[in-house]
């Protein structure tokens, strides 16, 4: 299971808060300032009343699987090298559900329902099956996700 490589994600003026609080440990998303709703990151506006009144949020970054797929085929070139990963959907005990990379696992021993935890990693380079070291990308640090044995079903 390639746990570190994938390709590097550029920022841009939309999710330079985000990346700036995951380069210091934290997972930050998005809460709405009418409703109290918790979003995810990526939100514009809110899922329950409709408003745009958003403000960054730090979350705890606990959280439980939802449903996971491991991917065995390269999507796109740029991820050569990082087969096979495990993508999931994880259920933050704040709420929102986030789309994220599992790592520390290859899926089979995976649960609904089971705890995971938030952890930043910096892009490593993808193998290119060239016998050179991969090594640490350019690019943001990202969150990514692991399970924790340590945290009850609901964080």
């Amino acid at each position: 299971m390639s746990d570190g490589a994938f390709p590097p994600v550029a920022r841009d003026d939309a999710s330079a808060a985000f990346f700036d609080a995951a380069a210091r440990g934290e997972l930050l998303v998005r809460r709405c300032l009418d409703s109290g709703d918790v979003l995810g990151p990526e939100a514009r506006t809110c899922t329950g009343c409709g408003s745009a009144r958003l403000e960054p949020f730090v979350v705890s970054g606990r959280g439980v699987l939802v449903t996971w797929a491991v991917v065995h085929q390269v999507p796109v070139s740029a991820l050569r090298g990082a087969v096979p990963y495990v993508t999931a959907v994880v259920e933050l005990a704040e709420g929102p559900w986030l789309l994220v990379r599992l790592v520390g696992t290859d899926g089979r021993d995976m649960r609904a329902g089971q705890p995971v935890s938030a952890r930043f990693v910096r892009p490593q380079r993808p193998d290119d099956g060239s016998g050179a070291e991969g090594g640490e990308a350019p690019g943001e640090v990202l969150p990514v996700f692991a399970p924790d044995a340590r945290l009850t079903a609901r964080g």
